[in-house]
């Protein structure tokens, strides 16, 4: 039995049931330095915080090679029918509204005025729209919506 150092850890019931679907290692390279079940240990480490690749804790594999196997396994597939196999979902991503993004090179020339949607970041990032102030944030939200779906 392998101990859980977070809540996000797989339990030995679940690395059983996907450990089939992860594919082979390759035959070809060096052997893999880290355990299969610490890398997804520490995806859904990263999925489930929310956090920077870099900030990924220092027990769990360093994060190039976390993001390496994640870039790979996304290409594939591979992650989708984990996740799918284990019952994970996306959260959905909310919108929180727009407001003007201001800095103080905009106040000297208000010509150069932006809007830009606040998203809830308690959530992963969908979508982002940068655009002239003059544009009603009600185009904005559309223009968001029209490049997610």
């Amino acid at each position: 039995m392998s101990p859980r150092r977070y809540p996000s850890d797989l339990t030995d019931a679940q690395w059983e049931q996907i450990q089939p679907l992860l594919p082979a290692p390759s035959t070809d390279g060096r052997p893999e330095k880290h355990p299969r079940r610490e890398i997804v240990n520490a995806i859904l480490y990263l999925m489930r915080s929310g956090c920077p690749w870099r900030y990924l804790p220092t027990d769990l594999p360093p994060w190039q090679t976390v993001y390496w196997h994640f870039q790979r396994w996304e290409q594939a597939g591979v992650l989708a029918t984990l996740l799918s196999e284990l019952g994970i979902r996306a959260r959905p991503q909310t919108f929180l509204g727009a407001d003007d993004a201001s800095t103080a090179r905009d106040d000297v020339a208000k010509k150069n005025g932006r809007k830009r949607l606040i998203p809830d970041l308690t959530r992963s990032l969908v979508a982002l729209s940068m655009m002239a102030a003059g544009f009603r944030e009600r185009d904005c939200v559309e223009q968001v919506m029209l490049s997610v779906f």
